[in-house]
């Protein structure tokens, strides 16, 4: 049985765990370890690692390196959070880490950090139903993902995090005033985004995750009697709020047994928390105690499945459809033409499927890409597929991997003008496999916006049929449709040569 590793370097501290699934793929974590390094405090006061902070995540790394192998894993990913992304130096360690243990480290974007988290938490709460938020608290930022009966509506990552908050605030004069009016301001910004947001109705359910979010489930069990670590209450939180804010760190250690390095940050996760809670009126979080490396390990475990193809990546793709969707609507997309266009394209693919013989995951990429072509028109409409692209690789489209949104980019980026070739430096940068797939899927797009180049919809089903080296595309409608023949005709060539076939459009 294989065993996978999850390593985060976070703001606060370092966490390495070792996972094992199941025959139903449930997951154990088989072992674990905590390194003490708050690289926030140095990044997030002066911009740069330390030297001592630096070699202390070296040492760090070396135990890391002696699980690896008393564990004999065969899979790890190492992803770094905010505090890597904002150092200056971020290169340098990297480098030093991977010399001293052969460790690659990866700095992830705050989506991807939200995606890995988002994948955790679906796997221990039910989130089909009703609209929900998640809230990751970490050292140097704050992940907020919105989601509607299991779709991801939007996701954002803002630099709030706890050891950030106390590195802003040191020195002031009033510490706990400053901190609340920015965490207030932070926390009427979530709520100003989700009324932006076509929801179906209100929040039925806030889940929070992140150590100090855990370490609260454990107070209110410890200090406030009660039963479950699972859930906190407003009315507790503000209890616990109390409480805590009038302790000196060393009697949160003495008397909560908070360790030093949770002992401070954990007033501003309970005010950003509270904050939060207060501006969208949700009355209980859920603590499902999982996060960022489950998630990790969830994804390297569904990666290295040979069986994971169909079902699960059409549940996946299903539940991008609606971020897409919203993502669309942000950028004033013309959404009937998105849908047609969507549907066109899955029609042209399902009928040409024994040409190209691409799969489920090449599929739902193209649904995704055909939803979200036409955003770049919302910066100019010269050049508009370029800035799509832009748009695409800039934007949240939490449930797709970093790959995934860069292929998506890369097909929106040649539904119109130039044709993918080696030139183009993007192109150029993806696998064999998937610079095949481009060419085949941009081209079905070239199509596409020939096929309601008015934005009219008048088409509303094709016909292909293949026989030999021909391929037959019929139009069935009730209403001449010179422009879009013409346009078929003028463009069909892309598609020829990546299916190897001559096109006749009747």
């Amino acid at each position: 049985m294989s065993n996978f590793a999850a390593i985060d370097v976070g703001s606060n501290a370092m966490r390495m765990a070792v996972g094992r699934f199941n025959a139903r793929g449930e997951l154990s974590v088989i072992a674990s370890c905590r390194a003490p390094v708050r690289l926030g405090r140095d990044v997030f006061r002066g911009g740069a690692i330390s030297s001592a902070v630096m070699e202390q995540g070296i040492a760090a790394f070396a135990e890391f390196e002696m699980m690896l192998n008393e564990y004999r894993v065969t899979r790890y990913r190492a992803v770094a959070t905010s505090a890597l992304r904002d150092a200056s130096n971020s290169a340098e360690f990297i480098q030093r880490v991977e010399r001293a243990t052969g460790i690659s480290i990866e700095v992830i974007s705050g989506d991807e950090e939200a995606r890995l988290v988002y994948r955790a938490v679906a796997e221990r709460v039910p989130l089909s139903r009703g609209t929900t938020i998640l809230l990751d608290i970490g050292g140097g930022s704050c992940e907020v993902t919105l989601i509607e009966r299991g779709s991801v509506i939007f996701a954002e990552s803002v630099n709030m995090g706890t050891v950030r908050l106390l590195e802003m605030v040191r020195g002031a004069s009033r510490d706990q005033a400053l901190l609340e009016r920015l965490i207030r301001q932070y926390a009427m910004r979530v709520r100003k985004r989700l009324k932006m947001t076509k929801t179906q109705g209100r929040i039925t359910k806030i889940v929070g995750t992140g150590g100090n979010i855990d370490a609260l489930g454990e107070l209110r069990r410890d200090v406030l009697g009660e039963s479950s670590a699972r859930i906190v209450k407003r009315s507790e939180l503000r209890q616990l709020q109390h409480l805590i804010s009038g302790m000196t760190i060393e009697q949160r250690i003495s008397r909560l047994g908070l360790r030093p390095d949770r002992a401070d940050v954990i007033v501003p996760a309970m005010t950003l928390l509270r904050g939060v809670m207060d501006e969208v009126r949700a009355d209980t979080l859920l603590i499902p105690k999982t996060g960022l490396r489950d998630g990790v390990l969830l994804d390297l475990f569904a990666k290295g499945r040979v069986d994971s193809s169909a079902s699960a990546l059409s549940r996946q793709i299903g539940r991008v459809r609606a971020a897409a969707l919203e993502l669309g609507r942000r950028y004033q997309f013309d959404e009937r033409h998105a849908l047609h266009s969507a549907s066109l394209a899955l029609q042209i693919f399902d009928q040409t499927r024994r040409l190209h013989k691409l799969g489920v995951e090449a599929r739902g990429l193209l649904e995704i890409a055909a939803l979200v072509h036409d955003i770049g028109y919302f910066i100019n409409s010269t050049d508009h597929e370029k800035h799509s692209a832009y748009l695409i690789r800039s934007s949240s489209l939490v449930g797709l991997s970093p790959e995934q949104v860069e292929f998506v980019a890369t097909l929106v980026k040649f539904h119109r003008g130039s044709l993918p070739s080696g030139k183009d430096e993007e192109f150029a940068a993806l696998p064999s496999k998937q610079r095949k797939a481009v060419k085949v899927l941009s081209a079905i797009l070239r199509l596409v916006e020939d096929l309601d180049r008015e934005h009219s919809q008048r088409l509303k089903t094709l016909r292909i049929s293949v026989r030999g080296e021909k391929l037959t595309m019929r139009l069935p409608a009730r209403r001449p449709l010179l422009v879009e023949r013409w346009g078929l005709q003028k463009h069909k060539k892309a598609l020829e040569e990546a299916l190897g076939v001559g096109i006749e459009v009747v």
